[in-house]
């Protein structure tokens, strides 16, 4: 699986402006870090940090940016 592009345009085009991912395109992003969390200084888990950044930036939850 390659890459995805970024722009609209086609190889070789100039110009092109930055597009939304398709559904289909978003069900091929995976990855990240299995993170070890603690939730309200009790509970413990593990999480996948680009979940929790995405999380953070949508404003579902508050917190810091895992790095």
């Amino acid at each position: 699986m390659g890459d995805l592009p970024v722009t609209t345009k086609q190889k070789g085009e100039e110009g092109g402006a930055i597009r939304s991912l398709s559904r289909e395109e978003l069900h091929e992003i995976w990855g990240g870090r299995s993170v070890a969390v603690t939730v309200d200084g009790t509970s413990t888990g593990t999480v996948d940090d680009f979940g929790i950044n995405m999380a953070i930036f949508e404003g579902r939850i508050k917190g810091s940016y895992i790095l």
